[in-house]
């Protein structure tokens, strides 16, 4: 992901009253990271190793603020990991944000690692999927 595009994404969550959010570090994260770090007023950022613990702290988060909170995760089952808290959320009415940074196109139904279909990965449980390249 082009660093542009991620500080486009971030500003747009922002806007939208977003001020926390949930990173598990990986290397196509490496824009959001380098972002949220160099701009730390922007977010208030939680750093997990495991997506599920990340998601769920998330929406605990959303129910203190009332405000919607985000998780950036990296490809395939790394995104994946984010479905049961995804479910809870959308039953729950609570405003949670994925972001997932996929591989390239190219390699989408290739069999290369980490290249699992995310598009549209959360069926019904999402308002809205965007897919940039």
């Amino acid at each position: 992901m082009k660093p542009d595009l991620a500080q486009k994404i971030l500003q747009g969550l922002y806007s939208l009253g977003m001020r926390e959010i949930c990173v598990c570090p990986g290397k196509r994260n490496a824009p959001f990271i380098q972002l949220l770090t160099s701009e730390p007023e922007w977010f208030r950022v939680y750093y997990f190793f495991e997506e599920r613990s990340a998601a769920f702290f998330a929406l605990g988060r959303i129910r203190n603020s009332q405000k919607p909170v985000g998780v950036i995760t990296t490809s395939g089952t790394a995104a994946a990991e984010l479905l049961p808290a995804t479910l809870e959320g959308y039953y729950s009415g609570l405003p949670l944000v994925l972001v997932t940074a996929d591989r390239p196109r190219r390699f989408r139904g290739t069999g290369a690692p980490q290249s699992a279909e995310q598009v549209n990965l959360f069926g019904i449980y999402v308002s809205r999927c965007f897919d940039f390249e």
